[in-house]
């Protein structure tokens, strides 16, 4: 007799367990929908920074002249002693005298004043020759460096220009750990 209490005992646990899958399903799914809700926000908010602050944010392309190759990096491998140890001072007449040559870098940065002041990197301008700022309107300057701190890489420049847009500076005391940032560039200007 108890065997027959136990088949629609099985039956009613299976319907819970069935119908509590299906719950959590349909809940799991809810979710999803608010995430991807929550995701579009998102990035309509990143577009709308995006799309207010693009105006400000300037390509720079840089030009120096290196005078020789330990400044672009090449090593003069007969001036080593390593190497003259080895061989003698006979491969002296395979030396070479450094020329000078153009390098080319470039960069972005913002406009932070009206007066055309601009805030990018140090490394970006460092030992410029040449630097040049063309805007997201396509107008373009020449720039002079103001100042520079090479050991937080930040440098102020400056351009000659009216109706210049401006992303003004922000106070860094009101954010909190965790809190979202945007990196806007023009490098590929």
């Amino acid at each position: 007799m108890k065997q027959k209490h136990v088949i629609p005992r099985l039956s009613m646990m299976a319907v819970f367990a069935l119908c509590f899958f299906l719950l959590a399903v349909q809940a799991g799914a809810a979710n999803q929908d608010n995430d991807i809700a929550m995701l579009d926000r998102s990035a309509k908010a990143f577009s709308s920074v995006v799309r207010k602050a693009g105006p400000a944010v300037v390509y720079i392309s840089v030009e120096k002249t290196n005078k020789s190759f330990d400044e672009r990096g090449q090593m003069d491998m007969f001036n080593d002693p390593f190497f003259e140890h080895f061989f003698g001072k006979k491969f002296d007449r395979f030396r070479q005298e450094p020329s000078p040559f153009k390098q080319h870098g470039a960069g972005s940065g913002f406009i932070i004043s009206p007066s055309g002041l601009i805030l990018t990197n140090n490394h970006v301008v460092d030992n410029a020759d040449t630097i040049r700022v063309r805007l997201a309107d396509k107008r373009e300057f020449t720039a002079s460096v103001v100042g520079t701190d090479p050991q937080s890489d930040v440098a102020l420049i400056k351009i000659d220009g009216k109706n210049l847009p401006v992303l003004p500076l922000g106070d860094s005391d009101t954010l909190e750990i965790g809190e979202w940032v945007i990196a806007i560039g023009s490098l590929l200007n």
